[in-house]
C-alpha cells in the first residue's frame, strides 16, 4: 500500500494479451503500470508506412469465436479502429487450382494497430502504455516487485506482475524470480517468420485479396500466405502487398539479411501471383517468434503466491484472439472479472 492506495499491477507488454488484462483489471478497479519495448502501439499487429505503401507486416486480421472478444470487437467496429474483411480469400494449391476460404475476418483501420489503438483508447489515463522501454530483469520480492531497466534504473514497487511477451522472452525474465513458470514457458515452440512486403507505382489485379499457400509439404514452399494489404478496407487500394514466409522455410533462412530474404522471396511470390512487375518498394521483416507451434493450452500461467503470471497467444493456440483471451482469463485468475 502507498499513501492508502493498492499497488499497482506492472504488465510487461501492451500488444493483445497485456492490453487485454490491463482492460479487465482496471474495469474492477485494480491500477495497472503498463509498458512496452516497442517504439508505439502494434507489437506483432504492427503496421508500417513506406511512402505512399501501408503494410500490415504482422498479423494480417483477427477471427472472433470468444464471446468476450466478440463484444470488444463489436465495439472496436462501432468506433472506426475495426472492419470486416470481406474481400475473396482463396487457398492456391500446389496444382495451381485455388478453392475459397470463408471465414469471417476482421482487420485494424486504417492498419492492423488500429485494433491496439482503439483498446488503447479504453483505458484510464493513467493505465496507458508506456513505449519504448526495454525491462531487463525483475528484482524484489512478492508484493514488493521491481523493475529493472536496460539503462540500470528501476520502477517499482509493484503488486503483482504481468508478463504479455513472446514465451521465449517470458522464460529468460521469469527464471530467476520464478523457475517453475519459467520452465512451463520454455516448453513452448514458438516459429520465426519472415514477411516480405512490395510497393507497387501501377495498380495491380488478382482474382482475390488474399491467399494462403499450400505445398506438398511444409518443408518445400516458400511462401505461407500473400495479401493485397491495399485491398483491406480503409487502406486506399494502393498495390501494396505482404507475404509471410511458411514456418520451414523461416527457421532455415533465420539468420540471412533482410535484402538476401527479400532476393529470395520474390520469385516465390511471382509464381504465386502471376504479377512481374518490377516493384517500386522491395524489403523483408524478420518476427523471431511469431507463431506458437507447440503452445501450452492452459490459457495462461499464474503463481498466486508470487503474484507472478504470464499470458499469450502461446498460452492458448496460434490465433490472434487466443492472445486477448489468454489476457482476461490471467485477469479473472488474478481477481480483475
Amino acid at each position: 500500500m502507498t499513501d492508502g492506495n493498492p499497488l499497482p499491477t506492472a504488465i510487461i507488454g501492451a500488444g493483445l494479451a497485456g492490453l487485454s488484462t490491463a482492460l479487465a483489471l482496471t474495469a474492477s478497479g485494480l491500477p495497472v503500470t503498463l509498458f512496452d519495448k516497442g517504439r508505439g502501439p502494434g507489437g506483432r499487429l504492427s503496421a508500417r508506412r513506406a511512402g505512399d505503401w501501408r503494410f500490415d507486416h504482422g498479423g494480417q486480421f483477427v477471427t472472433v469465436r470468444d464471446v468476450g472478444f466478440r463484444r470488444v470487437m463489436d465495439g472496436l467496429l462501432s468506433d472506426g479502429h475495426a472492419a470486416l474483411w470481406n474481400g475473396p480469400i482463396v487457398r492456391l494449391n500446389p496444382d495451381g487450382s485455388r478453392e475459397p476460404h470463408p471465414v469471417e475476418r476482421f482487420v485494424g483501420t486504417p492498419g492492423m494497430n488500429g485494433i491496439i489503438q482503439g483498446l488503447i483508447a479504453r483505458l484510464p489515463d493513467d493505465a496507458r502504455p508506456r513505449f519504448g522501454i526495454r525491462i531487463a530483469s525483475i528484482a524484489g520480492m512478492k508484493g514488493q516487485w521491481r523493475l529493472v531497466m536496460e539503462d540500470g534504473t528501476s520502477e517499482g514497487p509493484f503488486a503483482k506482475l504481468v508478463l504479455a511477451m513472446p514465451s521465449v522472452q517470458a522464460a529468460d525474465l521469469l527464471r530467476p524470480v520464478a523457475p517453475a513458470l519459467a520452465a512451463r514457458a520454455q516448453t513452448v515452440v514458438m516459429a520465426p517468420c519472415w514477411a516480405l512486403m512490395l510497393g507497387f507505382d501501377q495498380p495491380v489485379s488478382l482474382p482475390w485479396q488474399a491467399a494462403f499457400v499450400a505445398g506438398a509439404g511444409d518443408d518445400d514452399r516458400p511462401l505461407s500466405w500473400i495479401a493485397h494489404d491495399g485491398a483491406k478496407p480503409d487502406r486506399g487500394n494502393r498495390a501494396s502487398f505482404v507475404a509471410h514466409a511458411a514456418p520451414a522455410w523461416s527457421i532455415r533462412h533465420l539468420e540471412e539479411t533482410a535484402d538476401q530474404v527479400a532476393a529470395c522471396l520474390l520469385p516465390a511470390f511471382r509464381a504465386a501471383t502471376g504479377i512481374t512487375v518490377e516493384p517500386a518498394f522491395l524489403s523483408a521483416h524478420r518476427w523471431r517468434y511469431a507463431l506458437p507451434t507447440v503452445p501450452l493450452a492452459d490459457g495462461f500461467l499464474w503463481d498466486r503466491g508470487l503474484g507472478i503470471g504470464a499470458c499469450g497467444d502461446w498460452c492458448l493456440d496460434a490465433r490472434a484472439e487466443a492472445a486477448f483471451v489468454s489476457g482476461a482469463r490471467l485477469a479473472a485468475a488474478m481477481g480483475g472479472g
